[in-house]
């Protein structure tokens, strides 16, 4: 059996040898930056962002969903007694929020300016110009005065960490008063 166990140290040198070759295209690819996944960096920490973030009173806290009309995680989201329903419904009791659905007509297609409401142009003007125009779906974002504060992707995202985050921006709202609590 000499010549297998040899055979073995051949491989394991072959596969070393190819993993110090491929070694610096992997340190390349973990430079680059992709928010899909969960990078230690304070600018893709989401859940930082949100501690992070304070909202004055009066201040809404936006919440955008991108959708589209083929997707069917995004069906199973929308409706009464499903994550819209559900947040239609605590907003009433937290008016200093809302809800922005941005739906494009396939999954296939970009977004265009036509598919924001008025109230969004700004943020279509800013996903135009970053070249941002096909978000997977559904995606949920956070925005105070116009500043992202959070975004995750996919439906189960959404009971997770949207809308609990959503839930500790407003009940961490400064209010300006002057009785001491």
């Amino acid at each position: 059996m000499p010549t297998s166990a040899t055979d073995a140290v051949k491989r394991v040198l072959a596969a070393s040898l190819i993993a110090m070759v491929m070694a610096p295209d992997i340190a390349l690819a973990v430079d680059e930056v992709d928010d899909t996944v969960y990078v230690p960096n304070p600018k893709y920490d989401w859940a930082a962002r949100v501690r992070q973030t304070t909202v004055a009173e009066g201040e809404t806290i936006t919440l955008v969903v991108h959708s589209t009309r083929d997707c069917i995680f995004c069906a199973c989201w929308e409706g009464p007694l499903a994550g819209e329903g559900r947040f239609e419904s605590w907003s009433k009791a937290h008016p200093g929020t809302r809800l922005i659905v941005v739906e494009r007509s396939a999954i296939s297609s970009n977004e265009t300016p036509e598919d924001y409401p008025q109230e969004l142009h700004w943020l279509a003007k800013r996903y135009e110009k970053d070249q941002r125009l096909r978000p997977t779906t559904p995606t949920f974002e956070i925005f105070v005065a116009q500043n992202l504060v959070f975004r995750s992707r996919g439906l189960y995202s959404w009971e997770d960490k949207a809308f609990p985050a959503i839930k500790d921006l407003d009940g961490r709202r400064s209010h300006s008063s002057g009785n001491a609590e």
